[in-house]
């Protein structure tokens, strides 16, 4: 498959089949918006990110991949990123052809791009990504100008233009621009763009089917657009939004969970369908309808029932699967196991929502698979926009290697991920502190005018430690918060050295309520047992080897001692942090997956034999 018939070239095939006449919004679709703080997320919201402000990664893993990722996209020529939307416009154009999916323009990835730029400067207060993200705002703008056309156009007046995909991503981008990049000149380019969307994009919202999703003109996915719309609308006021926004819910597949536990949604593909879960999560926080929330809670119950790998990854072939063995069938054939920087932007995004609707800690697992197994786990991004895309868990054995095609999708989700580090990690509501994931990082706290910083020093997963140490400048009180996992047993705590006498429930968070003094540290272990993990109810001995929440892959010598079920009866450590090795062998390692390099070979899931 050529970047001319990947699925991100979905538009030149839409449009065959299109409409040729985009109708307008029903009466019924167009009832007043509710302004927000009447009816705003604030209302629904137990918990709260910390908004890309006042978090800081430390050294660590997550820090080396955030600042490598930076500096990729930083260092991209400005010219070159601009070229085709200057070509279109018919303005001055230097620098080079990216090629591959941006063979023509950058449309698929550029909001992308300023979305993930706008949200590291918030989060950093890097003023250099920051000036970037502005010039490119600006100087896409010029083309937009120019000939009144946000993105590319390829058959047909541009009213006739099905770019629902580009749309969204490009909303995206100018809201984080104009949110997080503070640059309010963001927002009349989003009022023009909304606009632009009102007047253009077909309204024929055809459901998904388990077919090409190209040939069937699902590939736009318009169900996706909820989302930012309704961010433009809790951000602005502007009903617009709203009511634009309101035409692009999804109800024929979102009811399915709210209805069924056990939906049939097989065939569908995968990413886009967990993404626009986040669309469903937008419109609880506007609507406050509560079989929304019912809905996404079902469908992530759903997803780690039946269409998660131990990895946290789902949609072989970027497909979801029937929960008859598909899962563990797929292993067979498949080496597209799981697209891996998108399929990760969408679970960071499911999972914070449900964290912060319900409180609840067991949402925090799913990240937590993804930062070290999914897009933690990706190379790095390298020239010219080579690309991490699928994971590989096939059964004869896989290798990590790079997509075929430059600048594909997952090269725009890529730096959101990255990004998105820093709004992940902790939590807060008016009296507690929440630790949701154990990195490297410190935060600080705003507590009723008295600023509080947490430190946390940890190797995690390389270690089963985490110590927080508390920076005041006075003795406070709050409650801290941490999770507990699901896989965990036996968690402790010691605060200031004193073994607390408390025992932690998994899938919980973890409470220490007390008047912290300056200074204090608490050290949490949480043991990290060895298991082995069943691709599905119909593949019991199909398994994958853990430590924790960590996948562990095999060397070609590596084998698992195939009559034993507890793994931690016949694995022994050998070298370094988290390599293990079969009792009696000699050779052949068992190490994490995010360790494997461009182009190693690994077995990741095993037959047993019993």
């Amino acid at each position: 498959m050529n970047q001319l018939s990947s699925r991100r070239d979905f538009v030149k095939k839409s449009l065959l089949g299109a409409s040729l006449a985009p109708y307008l919004v029903r009466p019924a679709e167009t009832q007043p918006a509710t302004p927000p703080g009447e009816m705003g997320q604030a209302t629904r919201t137990l918990l709260e990110p910390f908004d890309y402000q006042g978090v800081r990664l430390l050294d660590g893993r997550l820090h080396n991949q955030y600042l490598a990722t930076r500096d990729f996209y930083y260092n991209l020529s400005d010219d070159d990123i601009l070229k085709g939307f200057r070509k279109r416009a018919g303005l001055s154009a230097p620098g080079n052809d990216l090629g591959g999916w941006c063979w023509k323009d950058t449309s698929t990835v550029f909001g992308q791009w300023l979305s993930g730029m706008a949200r590291m400067s918030k989060a950093t207060g890097d003023a250099a990504i920051r000036e970037k993200a502005t010039r490119l705002m600006r100087e896409w703008a010029k083309t937009f100008e120019a000939d009144g056309l946000p993105y590319r156009v390829y058959i047909g007046p541009p009213d006739l233009s099905h770019s629902h995909y580009e749309f969204e991503k490009t909303l995206c981008g100018l809201v984080d621009t104009y949110n997080y990049g503070d640059q309010k000149e963001a927002l009349p380019l989003l009022e023009k763009l909304t606009e632009w969307g009102i007047k253009t994009l077909d309204r024929r919202r055809t459901p998904a089917i388990a077919a090409d999703w190209d040939a069937t003109g699902c590939g736009n996915e318009w169900y996706t657009l909820c989302e930012n719309l309704y961010r433009a609308y809790q951000l602005t006021g502007d009903s617009k939004y709203k009511i634009f926004g309101d035409l692009w819910r999804y109800p024929v597949y979102w009811g399915k969970f709210a209805e069924n536990p056990d939906p049939d949604v097989h065939g569908l593909h995968a990413y886009s369908h967990v993404n626009t879960l986040s669309s469903a999560a937008m419109t609880y926080a506007v609507t406050g309808e509560g079989h929304y929330l019912k809905a996404l809670a079902n469908a992530y119950d759903y997803f780690q029932r039946t269409q998660c790998y131990a990895t946290g990854g789902y949609g072989p072939g970027e497909r979801l699967v029937a929960s008859d063995g598909s899962l563990g069938k797929s292993l067979e054939s498949e080496i597209k196991t799981y697209e891996t920087p998108c399929g990760s932007w969408a679970v960071f995004k499911l999972s914070r929502y449900l964290l912060q609707f319900t409180g609840e800690a067991k949402y925090g697992d799913w990240i937590e698979k993804m930062i070290c197994n999914g897009i933690g786990a990706a190379l790095p991004m390298i020239g010219p926009g080579i690309t991490f895309y699928y994971s590989d868990y096939a059964l004869q054995g896989g290798h990590k290697i790079y997509f075929r095609d430059a600048w594909p999708c997952c090269s725009g989700t890529y730096l959101q991920d990255v990004a998105d580090y820093h709004n992940i990690i902790y939590f807060k509501d008016r009296d507690s502190l929440y630790v949701n994931l154990y990195a490297s990082s410190e935060v600080t706290w705003n507590k009723e005018g008295e600023e509080i910083k947490l430190e946390q020093a940890t190797g995690f997963p390389e270690s089963e430690m985490t110590t927080l140490t508390v920076r005041a400048k006075k003795p406070v009180a709050f409650n801290l918060k941490f999770r507990v996992p699901m896989w965990s047993r036996g968690a402790t705590v010691e605060v200031n050295s004193e073994k607390l006498d408390c025992s932690y429930t998994p899938g919980k968070w973890g409470a220490i309520q007390r008047t912290w003094e300056p200074g204090d540290r608490v050290a949490i272990r949480i043991p990290m047992p060895l298991t082995q993990a069943a691709i599905d109810q119909q593949h019991p001995h199909r398994v994958a080897l853990m430590y924790g929440p960590v996948v562990l892959v095999g060397d070609p010598d590596a084998m698992p001692a195939a009559t034993q079920v507890d793994p931690a009866t016949w694995m022994t450590c050998i070298e370094g942090p988290l390599e293990f090795r079969a009792r009696g062998q000699t050779k052949g390692r068992f190490y994490p997956f995010y360790r494997a390099e461009y182009g190693t070979f690994y077995r990741m899931y095993f037959d047993l034999k019993v």
